[in-house]
Protein backbone atom coordinates (compact mmCIF):
# COMPACT_ATOMS: atom_id res chain seq x y z
CA UNK A 1 0.00 0.00 0.00
CA UNK A 2 1.39 3.39 -0.96
CA UNK A 3 1.41 6.40 1.34
CA UNK A 4 -0.83 9.39 0.64
CA UNK A 5 1.02 12.28 -0.97
CA UNK A 6 -0.90 15.56 -1.13
CA UNK A 7 1.47 17.50 -3.41
CA UNK A 8 -0.51 19.69 -5.79
CA UNK A 9 -0.20 22.84 -7.89
CA UNK A 10 -3.03 25.05 -9.18
CA UNK A 11 -3.21 27.35 -12.20
CA UNK A 12 -5.89 29.45 -13.88
CA UNK A 13 -5.99 29.74 -17.67
CA UNK A 14 -8.10 32.19 -19.68
CA UNK A 15 -8.40 31.20 -23.33
CA UNK A 16 -10.78 33.06 -25.61
CA UNK A 17 -13.75 34.04 -23.46
CA UNK A 18 -13.45 30.96 -21.24
CA UNK A 19 -11.72 30.46 -17.88
CA UNK A 20 -10.33 27.11 -16.76
CA UNK A 21 -8.91 25.94 -13.44
CA UNK A 22 -6.08 23.45 -13.78
CA UNK A 23 -4.73 21.27 -10.99
CA UNK A 24 -1.69 19.03 -11.14
CA UNK A 25 -1.39 16.52 -8.32
CA UNK A 26 1.26 13.97 -7.52
CA UNK A 27 0.30 10.35 -7.18
CA UNK A 28 2.84 7.49 -7.02
CA UNK A 29 5.76 9.61 -8.33
CA UNK A 30 3.84 10.93 -11.38
CA UNK A 31 1.78 14.07 -11.89
CA UNK A 32 -1.79 13.91 -13.19
CA UNK A 33 -4.08 16.76 -14.13
CA UNK A 34 -7.63 17.93 -13.61
CA UNK A 35 -9.27 20.54 -15.87
CA UNK A 36 -12.36 22.38 -14.61
CA UNK A 37 -14.57 24.97 -16.27
CA UNK A 38 -17.44 26.54 -14.31
CA UNK A 39 -17.30 23.84 -11.61
CA UNK A 40 -17.54 21.12 -14.26
CA UNK A 41 -14.62 18.70 -14.69
CA UNK A 42 -13.61 18.19 -18.30
CA UNK A 43 -12.70 14.62 -19.20
CA UNK A 44 -9.42 14.17 -21.01
CA UNK A 45 -7.06 11.35 -21.85
CA UNK A 46 -3.81 13.06 -20.91
CA UNK A 47 -1.07 10.75 -19.71
CA UNK A 48 0.59 11.30 -16.33
CA UNK A 49 3.74 13.45 -16.44
CA UNK A 50 7.04 13.43 -14.59
CA UNK A 51 6.67 16.98 -13.23
CA UNK A 52 3.94 19.61 -12.77
CA UNK A 53 5.24 21.88 -15.55
CA UNK A 54 4.88 19.11 -18.13
CA UNK A 55 1.43 18.27 -16.76
CA UNK A 56 0.32 21.92 -17.07
CA UNK A 57 1.77 22.21 -20.59
CA UNK A 58 -0.27 19.21 -21.73
CA UNK A 59 -3.42 20.56 -20.05
CA UNK A 60 -3.03 24.02 -21.63
CA UNK A 61 -2.54 22.39 -25.03
CA UNK A 62 -5.69 20.34 -24.49
CA UNK A 63 -7.66 23.45 -23.46
CA UNK A 64 -6.44 25.41 -26.50
CA UNK A 65 -7.29 22.60 -28.90
CA UNK A 66 -10.74 22.11 -27.34
CA UNK A 67 -11.63 25.81 -27.44
CA UNK A 68 -10.30 26.22 -30.98
CA UNK A 69 -12.30 23.19 -32.15
CA UNK A 70 -15.48 24.68 -30.64
CA UNK A 71 -15.16 27.73 -32.88
CA UNK A 72 -16.08 31.33 -32.08
CA UNK A 73 -17.02 32.84 -28.75
CA UNK A 74 -19.89 31.32 -26.81
CA UNK A 75 -23.11 33.26 -26.44
CA UNK A 76 -24.66 33.59 -23.02
CA UNK A 77 -28.47 33.44 -23.10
Amino acid sequence: MSTLDLSKRDMTVVYGDRTFALRAYQEDQTWSGIIIENRTPIHHGLAPATDPATCFAAAVGFVAATVDAAGGPRRVK
